[in-house]
């Protein structure tokens, strides 16, 4: 069966008196989702125009931020257009920017802060613990194109033989079905980094620990 991704863009405007209100450092970089990307060519025009120095990294999803990664070291600070918080607080994790939030549908402009970051980070460090603590595993992997990360999976196994592990393939990840297994003592997502539920912890957190 064929898969068509269509792009689904937001056909809200970004007024320039909202971008009026942002204040920068000169050197920044444009991100944004896919509903948003389609403006950063705009945005960085007339930004320009205003005597910034303007750098667009491109689209960002929620488990891949390479984009805002790959130009840090030419800005000081990241603009993210879009909105809800866990991109940007990836953003600000990955690069240690500064990174301002514009939201063109509450037209809210804000900063990550410090504190979002370290409570972030705390709440992963939090399910390391009890990950570490466990002795058995549930490996969840997602059927759904792109997602599908049963190689991950098995490697994760061949990893971490003193744990007795389980793969469990599905095509949706859902907090009901996975409290059928009660004899599990803690999950591990393969999928979207962005599914977030008690007792469930994402292998990237697992892995990027481990390199730290």
């Amino acid at each position: 069966m064929k898969t068509f991704f269509i792009e689904a863009r937001s056909q809200t405007k970004i007024s320039k008196g909202l971008l009026d209100k942002l204040e920068l450092p000169k050197k920044i970089a444009l991100v944004s989702t896919i509903q948003q990307s389609h403006t950063l060519n705009e945005i960085k025009d007339y930004l320009e125009d205003k005597g910034y120095s303007i750098v667009i990294g491109g689209q960002v999803i929620g488990c891949n931020v390479i984009n805002a990664f790959k130009v840090k070291e030419e800005v000081e600070a990241i603009l993210y257009i879009g909105s809800g918080e866990f991109h940007p607080i990836e953003i600000a994790r990955k690069t240690r920017k500064k990174v301002i939030k514009l939201n063109p549908y509450t037209k809210v402009i804000s900063e990550i802060s410090e504190k979002e970051i370290n409570d972030y980070e705390k709440k992963i460090r939090g399910k390391l613990s009890k990950f570490y603590n466990a002795k058995k595993i549930g490996i969840i992997v997602s059927l759904k194109p792109g997602q599908q990360l049963l190689w991950r999976a098995e490697k994760f196994v061949n990893d971490h033989k003193d744990k007795e592990c389980f793969i469990f393939v599905t095509n949706d990840v859902r907090k009901e079905e996975l409290e059928n297994f009660n004899d599990v003592d803690y999950w591990v997502n393969t999928a979207c980094s962005r599914i977030e539920m008690n007792g469930v912890i994402s292998i990237d957190d697992i892995e990027n620990n481990k390199k730290a």
